[in-house]
């Protein structure tokens, strides 16, 4: 059996990480070291581009134009209580034909999960801007927000 002594593995793995974090500094589109905070939206009328973060008001008022909303959550939460007329999120391609059968790639989505510490609804809103939806709204409050004002629920 052939050991590897501890320094030679340290040396390997050091080597590794300056080759990435190198290579990845050089790239034009290189990828943050640290997770990035989305921008609020100042205002909901003029966004296009990548996804924006949205207030409960905000929410509301996209809420009260007819907006789609769409809940990150899973199956199981989504059945227990959604923001009324919410769309659950299920598989991604079954909501892109949804969406794209229904309105354009640049009509308003606004994403939401069970509250700000829960990331699937802005790691499902980067998926569909990456596949060409350019008004996307993460609603960070989420559902425990949504419910606790009293706004619409199912």
């Amino acid at each position: 059996m052939l050991r590897v002594p501890l320094n030679q593995m340290l040396a390997i793995i050091i080597v590794s990480l300056a080759v990435g974090l190198f290579t990845n500094i050089l790239r034009s589109d290189r990828i943050p070291i640290l997770a990035q905070d989305l921008t609020q939206a100042e205002n909901i009328d003029e966004v296009s581009g990548e996804p924006v973060a949205v207030t409960l008001a905000q929410a509301k008022s996209l809420f009260d134009k007819g907006v789609v909303f769409v809940d990150a959550r899973d199956d199981e939460y989504f059945a227990d209580g959604h923001i009324q007329n919410a769309w659950n999120s299920g598989f991604f391609m079954e909501l892109m034909f949804k969406l794209d059968s229904l309105q354009s790639r640049d009509d308003g989505v606004v994403l939401y999960c069970s509250d700000d510490d829960c990331g699937s609804s802005e790691e499902l809103a980067n998926d569909l801007y990456n596949e060409g939806f350019t008004k996307l709204f993460v609603f960070e409050g989420g559902w425990l927000e949504w419910n606790e004002s009293g706004y619409p629920v199912e």
